[in-house]
């Protein structure tokens, strides 16, 4: 975009805002933050991170037999030695 029609645009944004009312205004200011933050702008770190976050969940590949993976399960479970009174 060049810089003359940059103008224009910011120009007719003033011409279409001029005559609002303050309280007007304010939701305008809102909505065009929001715009600028939620709708236009990449994709934030943070969401990039939470995305990661989620693809990571699904299926895993092992080449072992379903009996061994179980097996390894059993083994690798805790169990406390206290005895329970009641």
């Amino acid at each position: 975009m060049t810089t003359s029609a940059r103008t224009d645009y910011e120009n007719f944004l003033l011409r279409e805002v001029k005559d609002l009312p303050e309280s007007e205004l304010r939701k305008v200011l809102k909505m065009i933050r929001f715009l600028k933050e939620e709708i236009l702008q990449t994709e934030s770190e943070e969401g990039k991170d939470l995305r990661r976050f989620w693809e990571s969940f699904g299926s895993w590949q092992d080449d072992r037999p379903a009996e061994e993976i179980i097996h390894e399960l059993y083994e690798s479970r805790k169990s406390s030695g206290r005895d329970i009174q009641l």
